[in-house]
């Protein structure tokens, strides 16, 4: 494991140029965003909004991830010219349209399928945490909080050892069903692209590998876990100054990519036989 870890690394570093759509795609994303919040202000605007932003990103995953999977083929090979090697990295470009096409629908349904999911575990999860924590605020006090960094550190303040106690049982409630849910997802990605098209019955398949692997893959959850904990802690300087703020943005980026491509490799490595040349299986 901890050589797929290292090897990682140099996969990534011979991939970055899946920096170039994933960068591009954030920024349209973010100028939709501001767009629509200017303009959407109606029942059937917010209705397009929501879709546009679906299918955006149901193309954007379909044709990305599959440019990964052929980035990661084109990185184990062994290219004697460096022309040979940087023509093959700049085709990869011309894989995103055949991932659209192929996976569009796909990506879709998994994005509804995760948004069902994810409704369903928050409204377990308040339940449970009503039923046995108990309430600690109003959605007023929620509302007002939120509103500044200031009022939220004078909420806080104004809390007593109580509702402190209740508030971490349900920081824990949260952050416990939120890594569940991260692990229990984590092979749902590789798992469409390399083997069952169909999301739903990708995600049973892909947990199913999870417990079949399961120290090897508790220990990859781990290991980009800490990863994204360091991550979260360099975020923190973003605001200190512009550059550092580039900084950590150029990290960011390629921390994205080397958790994906660690993702794939793993999954490769453990149930492709080939080498993740088999046939795409719906």
């Amino acid at each position: 494991m901890f050589k797929l870890f290292k090897e990682a690394f140099k996969t990534a570093n011979d991939c970055i140029i899946l920096a170039i759509p994933l960068v591009l795609f954030m920024w349209i994303l973010s100028f939709y965003f501001a767009f629509s919040n200017t303009v959407v202000d109606a029942p059937a605007e917010i209705i397009l909004a929501f879709f546009t932003v679906l299918f955006m990103v149901g193309a954007f995953l379909s044709g990305w991830f599959y440019m990964v999977k052929n980035a990661i083929q084109i990185s184990k090979v062994v290219y004697v010219m460096d022309e040979d090697r940087a023509k093959a990295t700049m085709n990869l470009f011309k894989d995103i349209p055949y991932g659209i096409g192929k996976y569009f629908l796909s990506f879709i349904l998994m994005v509804l399928a995760f948004i069902v999911i994810a409704s369903i575990a928050a409204y377990i999860v308040f339940t449970i945490g009503r039923e046995f924590i108990g309430n600690v605020f109003t959605p007023e006090q929620i509302t007002s909080a939120l509103s500044s960094t200031q009022d939220m550190k004078i909420f806080i303040d104004s809390l007593d050892i109580e509702q402190l106690k209740k508030l971490c049982l349900w920081n824990l409630l949260i952050m416990g069903t939120t890594t569940l849910m991260s692990y229990l997802f984590m092979l749902w990605v590789p798992e469409i692209i390399y083997k069952t098209q169909n999301p739903l019955i990708a995600l049973y398949k892909s947990i199913i590998k999870l417990f079949v692997k399961f120290p090897k893959t508790v220990l990859l959850f781990i290991y980009i876990s800490i990863l994204n904990i360091i991550m979260s802690f360099l975020s923190t300087f973003t605001l200190v100054h512009p550059l550092l703020y580039i900084l950590i943005m150029v990290i960011y980026f390629y921390f994205i990519i080397y958790v994906v491509v660690l993702v794939f490799s793993f999954y490769e490595k453990e149930f492709c036989g080939t080498g993740g040349d088999e046939e795409h299986k719906a």
